[in-house]
């Protein structure tokens, strides 16, 4: 029974640290990622399904509308295109889909990681830096016709005040291709 209960317990350890990645580019300290995903119900959708974007807002966030709207339209642009790329199409919210692809923006003072955790149940659990804001990002899938989401995962960096646009977006296209690639595992 002992080793049965240590094996399940070794099982366990496994999996939950496959889980989560923590990412240190060789650049800067500052600039890690820390990544986290999981599979709801393990679905693949062919080439040639077609998906809608759905973004998800923070209430009460400490940016101003501008801000969000600028930082939403680059992850926006970083998922149709990555989603593209693998043959998928990018419909508009009034037309029949497969799935949906949902996503949000948040600095950890607007949504705690407690709070991602509970609410979103995927949390890649970067550590906090006193010298520096943390922000998450989360993605979901959700099958268009069961309503069940298929797939949600979460990405945690901090944030680089002092990146251009083009470096913005540079990051945000890197983000985004990490959490796909656990997508399309």
């Amino acid at each position: 029974m002992k080793k049965a209960t240590l094996i399940l317990s070794l099982f366990s350890l496994f999996l939950l640290s496959a889980c989560v990645q923590v990412i240190k580019p060789t650049t800067k300290a500052d600039s890690q990622l820390a990544l986290s995903s999981v599979w709801d119900f393990p679905t693949k959708y062919p080439v040639g399904s077609t998906f809608s974007l759905s973004p998800q807002y923070v209430k009460d966030a400490s940016l101003n509308s501008q801000e969000i709207d600028v930082i939403y339209q680059l992850y926006a642009n970083a998922i149709s295109e990555g989603f593209s790329q693998k043959g998928y199409q990018r419909v508009d919210i009034n037309t029949p889909v497969d799935f949906y692809v949902g996503f949000g923006v948040a600095l950890s003072k607007d949504l705690s990681d407690e709070n991602i955790s509970e609410k979103f149940g995927v949390t890649p659990g970067l550590s906090e830096n006193a010298k520096l804001e943390k922000g998450s990002f989360l993605m979901y899938v959700e099958d268009a016709n069961s309503k069940q989401r298929v797939w949600r995962g979460a990405v945690q960096g901090f944030v680089q005040e002092n990146f251009s646009s083009a470096e913005r977006k540079e990051r945000t296209e890197d983000v985004v291709k990490m959490i796909l690639a656990q997508f399309f595992k």
